[in-house]
């Protein structure tokens, strides 16, 4: 089931200052997921497409915007 970032965090108890952080960090986060996911999917499509594994792929490096 998909669930909503924005609806969990208003309905969790924390300040409005941590709330706006907590939204930042894990719209990163999902940005980041959105990214492999299409680089995944794009590898795999690569792959089916090729009878033998001689070419590149065109699938692009994911620079991901969350840092440790």
């Amino acid at each position: 089931m998909a669930e909503s970032i924005t609806r969990r965090i208003n309905a969790s108890p924390m300040s409005v200052a941590e709330a706006r952080e907590m939204t930042a960090l894990l719209g990163s986060i999902r940005a980041d997921l959105a990214a492999l996911t299409a680089s995944l999917n794009q590898l795999i499509t690569d792959y089916n497409a090729n009878a033998t594994i001689d070419t590149d792929t065109t699938a692009a490096a994911v620079p991901l915007n969350t840092t440790e």
